[in-house]
């Protein structure tokens, strides 16, 4: 059965797809976060058997004059560690998946590029063992950032966005797992602009 945050998301992306199609400005753009991306493989411990593989996605349309609308999703799944009674090695599932809906400015330029400063709000909900209880290191709950970067557009349509941010959010208190976007966060953004 569906949950209510599922239905949620849908109906945000329904009413984004069909007020995206009103505007008279034509610019869309597409990107992947490099930063969780290394982050991910960075965390990777064959001691404690802890892996991930993070994707940070990110869509915006350009809705008036220096004003964009934007839509993350994350997805992190990844394996973590732990110690069976028998003192035995093993590994469970994780997964961390977020969704936000965001606005940016950019007081630099009438399109989306050069500097801006954004905001987004959203969801997000971490399992371990596909279990989100707080007891067993998960949670569920909002999450709300705050960015400031720079937008460069290379000529075939193609840019890059350094970016510095600044997210809260709940925490699970799975030991070692430090994947989750918390507190202030780099970001490298590569994408394609439509």
């Amino acid at each position: 059965m569906f949950s209510k945050k599922m239905v949620f998301l849908a109906v945000l992306v329904m009413v984004l797809i069909c007020t995206g199609t009103g505007f008279a400005q034509e610019m869309n753009s597409v990107s992947l976060d490099l930063f969780p991306l290394f982050k991910g493989f960075l965390s990777y411990d064959s001691d404690t058997n802890y892996a991930f593989f993070c994707f940070a996605l990110g869509y915006e349309r350009t809705i008036s004059p220096h004003f964009g609308l934007c839509v993350y999703f994350d997805l992190f799944p990844g394996k973590v560690g732990y110690e069976k009674p028998e003192k035995e090695e093993g590994k469970i599932s994780y997964m961390y998946v977020s969704g936000r809906l965001g606005g940016r400015y950019y007081p630099m330029s009438e399109y989306s590029e050069k500097f801006f400063l954004g905001a987004s709000l959203g969801i997000n909900r971490q399992s371990v063992d596909g279990k989100s209880k707080p007891e067993r290191g998960g949670f569920t709950g909002l999450i709300v950032g705050l960015q400031a970067g720079y937008k460069l557009v290379l000529p075939p349509k193609i840019y890059v966005e350094p970016s510095m941010s600044y997210v809260l959010s709940k925490s699970g208190n799975y030991p070692g797992v430090s994947v989750t976007p918390l507190g202030w966060q780099g970001g490298l953004r590569v994408g394609y602009t439509f």
